[in-house]
């Protein structure tokens, strides 16, 4: 069954549950998945390196060294010694005491924003407890109080501390890539299967003709040369069973000729006019085989020829179908059609709507409309109705809803058949809805370039 007739029946298949179907959507997901949780664990594992590195080894070495720069200052600190101190290395002292407040740097802090700093934002424990620590921005500052002094050392991070965390987000940005490079690869290797799908998908529905291309050498395109050696197996078998109908159906004119000459020469009777409707059915099942399949092959030819489609069609209802079927709508249209085609088309819908009508008072209508992009003919009944599993295989040759297969319940299985090959042949569409108890319509929709 093809995905679109499975649509038609299964409008529960929404676009969620084909995600969760698609191969590529869950192979998706699965490196979304896989990705997320391996950033989240390189992310952990890199923040507590620098954690780690900056508590066990660089931090000890800061407070040390800031207390023995505090040494060197001396009490009261030295501004003098402290700019020597600190010319060529990241540390810069800010000092607040009194009679004096300076700084080694060439603008010195506000005490009151630098107070707050200390008393907010990270903490960090100390062994060294009469120091405090915090992070201001890229910059370290350590805090203590000599005497009656303030002092505060702003030591300025190396760069490969302060970049830490770009390090860090470039390394998970890395791996990020590396698992869309994997995804990608892992698309292509299996690419091949939608390919394959597509494919058994259109062969499905009868685009015998069609081939899957061969993209590899693997198990994936013998999987593919093996579903088009099956298709050629198929289109094989089906044009040998085209060819032994048509033969068959050719043989058999010949001696149904002969029968009705004989029949001709015999007098009239119940038996005669018996053998004569079996003759004619016969001739007409021949007819619509030959036509059905003249119409299937890829050569199928049409003659068309410009007809107004409104009037054909009440001539043919009012010569043939007089008081069984009403005209309803019929909107004026001339449109290039094979009107011989047409006219079987017309025929056989007709006779199958009033085969099956069951009210007497309610004859078939047949109706001619203008739609978007189209035109349509709908021919309604009053019968039973059909049963919704059994519309799909209508059009299907040589089915029938009735299993005893009795001619008073139906024809040959031909019918509806023929009709779906005539409007396929002029791209069209046809279509059945039904509701037991109320009747049947078929819609049989043409293009409007028609």
């Amino acid at each position: 069954m093809s995905r679109q007739r499975q649509k038609a029946i299964h409008p529960e298949i929404t676009v969620l549950n084909r995600l969760t179907h698609s191969l590529s959507a869950r192979l998706l997901l699965l490196f979304i998945c896989a990705g997320a949780v391996l950033l989240l664990l390189v992310g952990s594992i890199v923040g507590k390196g620098f954690s780690g590195h900056f508590r066990t080894s660089i931090k000890p070495f800061m407070v040390h060294y800031v207390e023995l720069m505090e040494q060197e200052l001396g009490s009261p600190p030295n501004r003098d010694r402290a700019k020597k101190i600190t010319s060529g290395i990241p540390v810069d002292v800010h000092v607040f005491g009194p009679n004096q407040s300076w700084s080694t740097s060439s603008r010195l802090p506000d005490q009151e924003q630098l107070a707050a700093i200390m008393n907010t934002g990270d903490s960090m424990n100390d062994r060294i407890r009469r120091y405090k620590l915090r992070t201001l921005s890229d910059e370290l500052i350590l805090f203590t109080r000599t005497g009656a002094f303030d002092l505060y050392f702003q030591i300025h991070q190396p760069s490969e501390l302060r970049h830490g965390g770009t390090y860090g987000l470039t390394i998970l940005a890395t791996i990020f890539g590396i698992l869309l490079l994997i995804y990608y690869a892992t698309k292509a290797l299996f690419r091949p299967i939608e390919d394959i799908q597509e494919g058994v998908n259109l062969i499905g529905s009868g685009k015998l003709d069609h081939r899957i291309s061969k993209r590899r050498n693997d198990q994936l395109g013998d999987l593919s040369d093996n579903v088009n050696a099956m298709a050629d197996d198929i289109s094989n078998m089906l044009e040998a069973k085209r060819q032994l109908l048509l033969g068959i159906s050719h043989e058999l004119r010949s001696p149904i000729t002969r029968s009705r000459v004989h029949l001709a020469l015999m007098e009239d009777s119940a038996s005669k006019r018996e053998v004569e409707k079996d003759m004619e059915y016969m001739e007409q099942m021949i007819t619509e085989l030959l036509e059905s399949e003249r119409l299937s092959s890829r050569h199928a030819s049409l003659n068309l020829e410009s007809i107004r489609l409104d009037h054909l069609i009440r001539e043919m209802v009012q010569r043939e179908f007089r008081r069984k079927v009403k005209v309803m709508e019929l909107v004026k249209l001339e449109a290039e059609l094979d009107q011989a085609r047409i006219k079987l088309l017309l025929r056989n819908l007709l006779q199958n709507a009033i085969k099956h009508s069951i009210d007497p008072n309610r004859r078939p209508t047949i109706s001619l409309i203008n739609e978007v992009d189209e035109f349509c003919i709908y021919v309604t009944d009053s019968g039973e109705g059909i049963k919704t599993e059994n519309i799909p295989h209508l059009t299907q040759p040589f089915y029938r809803a009735d299993p005893s297969r009795q001619r008073k319940t139906g024809g040959y299985g031909l019918g509806l058949h023929l009709c779906r090959v005539i409007v396929e042949a002029h791209g069209g569409t046809l279509n059945i809805t039904s509701e037991m108890g109320v009747g049947t319509k078929i819609r049989c929709g043409f293009p409007a370039n028609t």
